[in-house]
């Protein structure tokens, strides 16, 4: 849907330093209603899932184009035959995208899923039970290659929810770890990999009923609680840890100064946790539920309430903490409120959705441009150079069309727009290893100079 000109005007005087566009309204049985996960890209459409609505009134999977156009309702979820009620984000591993649902299945505990991009190929792969194996999966799946891991937020042996794997085609489900409300409970996060570590959060549990920081190896040994968030530090974190190679960041919905939340950081062994943002409502937001996303030299995330009208904000940080900028209110109508997915970035636009706002009231799709975002997007295509082979272990030789100047860069982005990997390259033949990235689709972006090329890379 495009926006008129007059509303648009408004936005970008209200923002100043950004450039805001609705992309879509939702409407219900139509196209969904009430979003509460992520986007993600393959370079040419973004897929989501809606919470609600479809003609169910279970839910969706969508695809749309980054401009706002094809909008394509991709799969409505029926209940007890394919689950209800997605809460997380789609990952893909070039063929299929994976989700979850909250609900439904054929024991109404949730599900593991897959589709392909075009809608076909629909498959419940796993019905979760409650007990033994854990059931409401809210959290988004991280694939590693092998195994496909996730959370429950409920069930298994002590009803505080569950650690878990299972392969791709369905077979090969192994529990790998029961919450027992001492070690956390209620785990509302997926993974990230350090390639021995798989890193989380939980909800809830732990010393202070606050929530925990951990790690556990993919066999399920070596869980090791990293923190137990209290209201000083924080607590309740929701979302996805990221991390730069050293630290671990995320944020918490609660705690820090006003109880309105915070943005941390902590090493990958427990140590050196600090307090980088406390928010405090009207100013700077309050109580987010997402995960940060790193593009360039800061950090960018949403919070669900506070800002001047109290629907929401969009904001950037220094890893250090400082340089804080809030970047966008949301007023509810038209442009939305309540973001409780994160936001992901084409190297041009971030894309998010939000929960409620809108026409409807429903929730809406929208791109924001801030100032000094360099463009992915905004490249030189075609013969500029080529991956071979593609796809690929991980391990593929690039080679250059065109005479470098200097150095030029190389960085390669998972399909949520977080930089995996950045090297400098002096030839026209190089050969490139991240074999230790989980499969699934790249995108690889080179920058000489003033001119910037990319491609896309597939690991399987």
């Amino acid at each position: 849907m495009k926006t008129k000109l007059f509303i648009l005007c408004i936005l970008i005087f209200r923002v100043a330093s950004a450039q805001y566009t609705k992309l879509l309204d939702f409407a219900g049985s139509s196209n969904g209603r009430y979003p509460q996960g992520s986007l993600i890209t393959d370079g040419s459409f973004l897929y989501g899932m809606t919470t609600y609505g479809g003609s169910n009134d279970s839910g969706t999977v969508f695809k749309i184009k980054h401009d706002g156009t094809g909008y394509v309702k991709l799969h409505d979820f029926a209940g007890s035959s394919d689950g209800r009620f997605p809460y997380g984000t789609l990952i893909s591993d070039g063929t299929f995208l994976y989700g979850t649902t909250t609900g439904g299945g054929t024991t109404f505990g949730g599900t593991v899923f897959k589709i392909k991009p075009d809608g076909t190929g629909y498959t419940n792969l796993y019905s979760f039970t409650y007990n033994p194996d854990g059931s409401g999966p809210t959290g988004s799946l991280f694939y590693d290659g092998t195994f496909l891991y996730g959370t429950t937020t409920y069930g298994g042996t002590y009803y505080n929810g569950t650690i878990f794997k299972i392969k791709p085609d369905g077979s090969g489900y192994v529990k790998l770890l029961d919450f027992t409300y001492s070690n956390g409970t209620s785990p509302s996060c997926s993974f990230i990999s350090d390639g021995t570590f798989l890193y989380g959060t939980t909800f809830s549990g732990g010393t202070n009923n606050g929530g925990v920081i951990f790690k556990i190896k993919p066999d399920g040994t070596g869980y090791t609680k990293l923190l137990d968030f209290n209201s000083s530090t924080g607590k309740f974190p929701q979302g996805t840890l990221v991390s730069d190679g050293t630290f671990l960041y995320g944020m918490t919905q609660n705690g820090g100064a006003s109880d309105l939340g915070t943005v941390f950081k902590i090493k990958r062994d427990g140590t050196g946790y600090t307090t980088l943002l406390d928010f405090s409502g009207s100013i700077n937001g309050r109580n987010p539920s997402v995960s940060l996303v790193f593009e360039g030299t800061f950090l960018y995330g949403t919070t669900a309430y506070g800002g001047i009208n109290d629907r929401g904000t969009i904001f950037k940080i220094k890893p250090d903490g400082s340089g804080y900028t809030k970047l966008l209110d949301f007023a509810g109508n038209p442009d939305g409120r309540s973001a409780l997915g994160s936001l992901v970035s084409d190297g041009t636009f971030f894309y998010g959705m939000t929960v409620n706002g809108g026409v409807t009231d429903e929730g809406t799709v929208y791109k924001i441009k801030p100032e000094g975002i360099t463009g992915i997007t905004n490249n030189i295509e075609g013969s500029s150079f080529t991956i071979y082979p593609n796809p690929s272990s991980g391990h593929f030789q690039l080679n250059m069309s065109f005479p470098l100047m200097e150095k030029a860069i190389l960085e390669i982005f998972n399909t949520k727009g977080e930089k995996l990997y950045s090297a400098i390259i002096v030839k026209q033949q190089n050969e490139i290893d991240i074999s230790n990235l989980s499969n699934g689709m790249y995108f690889i972006r080179i920058k000489d100079g003033v001119k910037i090329y990319n491609s896309k890379l597939v690991v399987q």
